[in-house]
């Protein structure tokens, strides 16, 4: 464990090399992402105002316009209009404005909260780009408890265009959290999920792999308010969950993972996906096909297989403010630890307002496993940020979340396994956290924050927990501004 508790061991570790190299390369990405918005010399918003997407630009005929010289290079586009704290949300084409909206996969947050992103324009292709890093450092107590430096982070390109009286668009999502977060996991109590050196993840949560997400997807309408769509993916979210964590609008300043990621939206990077959707009105029917296995240890590699997996979601948009889903899916041998298949079925509702005194999210997501073998699992998270001011951020996440003995215990040796009644337990978690935006320039905004976390768990696991584990995270984070 990094001793941070001990100043003396903690200034010796700081300046070894292995720390020494890690800071380099958290500085070196930050410094890129200021020099290469820099260099692009765009337009940006002020703090907290979203961009607005171009429109295609019309002739005198009503037909798109061609690119002009002045277009064949990328060109940024002034922030858009806002008054008494009114947001543009982009464009008024319903069939890209389906395309813009979509959050992991196909997934939406509340229309609303808009996206932190910088948008342009060269020859006929529309572009946009976000991202966010945040560089954590997290302290735990209890007997399982471990210390660690560590940054999660994800970076998402999109250019979309018109084709064939609809809308073509290609995105890709990227991570370098293979190469940010070592030991292969971060330490997170009570988390489990997937591999590292070829044993199951007790009390730690896995990178997510380089490529998150590489898909293509079309839109048109099939008929007057009726919108269908394609999406195809090598890495991809297919059509089961909410929109995932590290993406979801009430969760977007907590920087750590849900303890209920394996229960509700861990296909969010899935193999071999396509999804086929319709739209009309508040209303969409989604249906995917996904390889069900969930990624290996390779994080820089792409994980994909025959399709042997199937979800179906319908999705409800009663108005900007809100964003409804209820998913069910069959999941094929989705842990390489644990054969055996699944029925994973979700339901959430995510809520997000424009306030007198900032703006709030906030979510309710349910997410139930039913094993071919073994218990079920059902897991239930809340979630809140509320922004006050321009710059202050307060958060909150409580989880209930079931876990199997065996995925928390597997590598406990001795009788104490072995003497335990229960087959399943009920882990409760309460995150609290604040952040402070510290600074901004046109392009991104800095922040710093923390955020504790507090357990209740069944008194057979004091033993390995101890009676009252603590879990503190304080953390840097970087993105663009809005």
């Amino acid at each position: 464990m990094l001793p941070f508790r001990d100043v003396a061991e903690g200034l010796a570790l700081a300046g070894s090399p292995i720390m020494m190299n890690r800071l380099f390369f958290f500085a070196l990405l930050v410094a890129v992402s200021i020099l290469a918005q820099r260099a692009t010399g765009e337009t940006v918003a002020p703090l907290h105002q979203h961009h607005a997407p171009p429109e295609e630009k019309e002739g005198p005929t009503g037909k798109q316009a061609e690119p002009g010289e002045a277009e064949d290079v990328i060109q940024h586009l002034s922030p858009p209009a806002q008054e008494h704290g009114v947001h543009d949300h982009g464009p008024t084409d319903p069939i890209r404005k389906l395309l813009m909206q979509q959050a992991s996969g196909t997934s939406v947050n509340p229309a609303s909260s808009g996206m932190h992103g910088d948008h342009g324009q060269i020859g006929g292709w529309n572009l946009m780009h976000h991202g966010q890093v945040f560089v954590n450092g997290v302290v735990q107590t209890g007997p399982r408890g471990e210390d660690e430096i560590f940054s999660t982070n994800w970076l998402m390109v999109m250019a979309d265009r018109p084709l064939g009286g609809g809308h073509f668009a290609i995105r890709g999502m990227l991570s370098l959290e293979p190469a940010t977060i070592s030991d292969e996991y971060y330490p997170e109590l009570f988390q489990t999920g997937e591999l590292a050196d070829g044993e199951p993840i007790v009390d730690g949560q896995h990178p997510h792999d380089f490529f998150m997400e590489l898909a293509a997807e079309y839109a048109q309408e099939l008929w007057p308010g009726v919108i269908g769509n394609v999406y195809a993916a090598v890495h991809g979210d297919p059509a089961l969950g909410p929109v995932a964590f590290p993406h979801r609008v009430s969760a977007m300043e907590i920087p750590q993972a849900t303890l209920a990621h394996h229960l509700q939206d861990s296909t969010h990077i899935a193999g071999s996906v396509l999804t086929l959707g319709i739209s009309s009105g508040i209303a969409r029917l989604e249906m995917s096909g996904f390889h069900g296995e969930e990624p290996d240890e390779e994080r820089w590699d792409l994980d994909t297989g025959r399709i042997d997996s199937w979800s179906v979601r319908i999705g409800f948009t009663p108005s900007p403010h809100w964003s409804a889903q209820i998913s069910t899916g069959h999941l094929e041998d989705p842990e390489a630890h644990a054969p055996g298949d699944l029925q994973r079925t979700t339901a959430s509702v995510l809520y997000h307002r424009p306030t007198s005194f900032g703006e709030m999210a906030h979510g309710f997501i349910w997410g139930r496993n039913d094993p071919e073998e073994g218990s079920t699992l059902d897991a239930f998270t809340l979630e809140s940020l509320v922004r006050v001011g321009p710059r202050n951020h307060l958060t909150g996440r409580l989880e209930i979340v079931d876990r199997a003995s065996h995925d928390l215990l597997e590598a406990e040796e001795g009788g104490h396994h072995a003497d335990l009644e229960e087959d399943l337990f009920r882990i409760t978690a309460l995150t609290l956290g604040y952040v402070r935006d510290v600074y901004s320039s046109p392009a991104v905004v800095y922040g710093a924050g923390f955020n504790a976390t507090a357990y209740a768990f069944p008194s057979e696991l004091e033993h390995f927990y101890g009676s009252s584990p603590m879990s503190y995270l304080l953390f840097f984070r970087v993105r663009n501004a809005e």
